[in-house]
């Protein structure tokens, strides 16, 4: 329900995103876009005073990109089985 109410992503952040997957062989655009948008939810949920929303949430996107074991991890498990 919520999704439908989020606003579209900014362009910058699209080739942002997209530029972070077209350098990953096994790691698509479409999940780039999931673990962002589940960063905002994180950062909406226990955010930081210091830290804006667009930064929580690629700070997620990289960590995800690192192999980070912390979150995502089903997301994770579906890019290895491609």
């Amino acid at each position: 329900m919520a999704s439908r109410f989020r606003r579209p992503l900014s362009t910058a952040v699209k080739a942002t995103l997209r530029r972070k997957a077209k350098a990953r062989k096994n790691i698509t655009y479409g999940t780039l876009v999931k673990v962002y948008r589940r960063g905002q939810g994180a950062f909406l949920s226990a955010g930081s005073r210091r830290v804006s929303m667009a930064a929580w949430s690629m700070g997620r996107v990289n960590s995800f990109l690192r192999g980070s074991r912390k979150h995502d991890l089903d997301l994770r498990r579906k890019t290895r089985k491609r």
